[in-house]
């Protein structure tokens, strides 16, 4: 009777963590859609207790926080980290980049690459050597955060690589327990190159070869491919970092203002709203 009712718990806040994804406030915000926010809390959360949806909110983060820490209570205090140490103005983070065959849960840009894989206590780490080998192809440093439970065993798996540790403590405190190494020795051109779109690719063509090839549209990519391959290696890295940070926030100052609740940061970097979205955020999160 108890470990049914454990299970239940557990596909309870299972289903209640699903509400900290961009999917979730892109309906809520870009589409006036609040069905689903109401029918999941309504069903799992008993939000009739609560004043707001902020209450609702905060109290749902505090509950994963606690009880299912879950990948977006990983990825959200770590922006938050990072979020205390660097300038948005100078800095970018994306989220879920495709870099080779995998997709990097956060990758920070600022005066370097830093890439961050995030292992919960709820993930397995079958998928972690492959992901790690191809974010090295691309970032300068190469970080996997995770939980008390893995870190030693990581620790000991990569004990002699450039891979860095970072646990989240079971206080949600942030330590890094083994600091990463650089990774220039290993970036590679074709994994650094299709990160790239066709107008950042084009650009960065021109930028060094002072022309864009005068060839079919169906032989562009294969034709910038060739010539960009020419260049250092670390040199092109470098000019592919600063075509990416060009991908600016749109509004760096309402993420940053207290306005925009550190439960929702993460979402809002994701999403990168416009004032008037940000707006509608917040009058979502002040409905009674």
């Amino acid at each position: 009777m108890w470990c049914k009712k454990l299970v239940e718990i557990m596909q309870n806040l299972r289903v209640l963590s699903q509400i900290f994804s961009p999917p979730m406030f892109q309906k809520i915000v870009r589409e006036n859609d609040f069905a689903l926010f109401k029918r999941q809390t309504k069903k799992h959360f008993n939000p009739t207790s609560y004043k707001t949806n902020l209450d609702i909110i905060k109290s749902l983060y505090k509950l994963l926080q606690k009880k299912y820490r879950c990948e977006y209570v990983y990825k959200n205090n770590l922006f938050l980290e990072i979020f205390k140490k660097e300038k948005l103005e100078t800095t970018l983070i994306l989220n879920e980049l495709k870099i080779g065959a995998s997709k990097a849960d956060l990758v920070l840009l600022n005066g370097s690459i830093r890439i961050y894989e995030i292992k919960t206590e709820l993930d397995g780490l079958g998928k972690l050597f492959k992901q790690l080998n191809d974010y090295q192809k691309f970032a300068d440093k190469v970080y996997v955060v995770t939980d008390e439970k893995f870190a030693e065993k990581i620790k000991v798996e990569y004990v002699d690589t450039n891979i860095g540790i970072i646990v989240l403590d079971n206080k949600n405190k942030l330590e890094t327990i083994k600091e990463a190494n650089e990774n220039s020795s290993l970036f590679e051109f074709d994994t650094i190159f299709k990160i790239l779109r066709k107008q950042e690719y084009l650009e960065l063509v021109f930028d060094n070869y002072k022309f864009i090839p005068d060839v079919p549209n169906t032989k562009i990519f294969r034709a910038s491919y060739e010539l960009l391959a020419k260049m250092d290696i670390v040199d092109f890295q470098k000019q592919v970092l600063r075509k990416l940070k060009e991908r600016k926030l749109l509004n760096p100052d309402l993420l940053k203002s207290r306005n925009t609740p550190k439960e929702l940061k993460h979402i809002c970097n994701t999403l990168d709203f416009n004032e008037q979205e940000y707006q509608k955020l917040y009058n979502f999160l002040a409905t009674k």
